[in-house]
């Protein structure tokens, strides 16, 4: 079983240790295996805006032991013209896929946008990530355009990303 609830400062530890295991076993988030910081005190500083600042959000999934599998993380615009909108970043690890662990976080980042009157989520997905996309697709995004050899892997291979947005009504 798992739980689902909001990052804190104490987290920092964990949740490098849950990013860097994502990165070792799947090529579908942004940083490779390795080139994150070990710091747990550089890891509380990346956490911090997501605790302090009311335009952001971050909520980690921890398992009945106490380890962090999945999060997901919305970051919120400052600038006026882009305020009604936030950025969306999640991960689970691939143990726990199909658990409908993505589709709560998702139903959470939702009723938090509602709440602060946010009128768009964001996100970009490698186009290969069939298996994010079709969640994606199924919690009301859609494809707004292709960002072509956006990402570029250890062995030169090129991937593209598409941009994915849900308007909130």
């Amino acid at each position: 079983m798992w739980t689902i609830r909001l990052v804190e400062k104490t987290d920092a530890a964990k949740v490098m240790n849950l990013q860097k295991a994502l990165d070792r076993e799947t090529r579908f988030m942004l940083m490779e295996p390795g080139e994150l910081s070990d710091s747990v005190v550089e890891w509380e500083k990346r956490i911090l805006p997501f605790i302090d600042q009311p335009h952001n959000v971050f909520w980690v999934v921890e398992n009945a032991e106490g380890t962090l599998v999945g999060f997901l993380r919305a970051r919120g615009q400052t600038p006026r013209r882009l305020a009604h909108s936030a950025l969306i970043v999640i991960g689970i690890l691939q143990e726990y896929w199909g658990q409908g662990i993505g589709t709560q976080l998702f139903e959470k980042v939702e009723a938090w946008a509602k709440e602060r009157g946010l009128h768009r989520l964001e996100l970009e997905v490698m186009v290969s990530n069939r298996r994010a996309i079709a969640l994606y697709h199924k919690m009301g995004f859609v494809v707004e355009g292709l960002r072509r050899h956006a990402i570029r892997y250890a062995d030169g291979q090129f991937v593209d990303e598409y941009m994915m947005a849900k308007l909130i009504h």
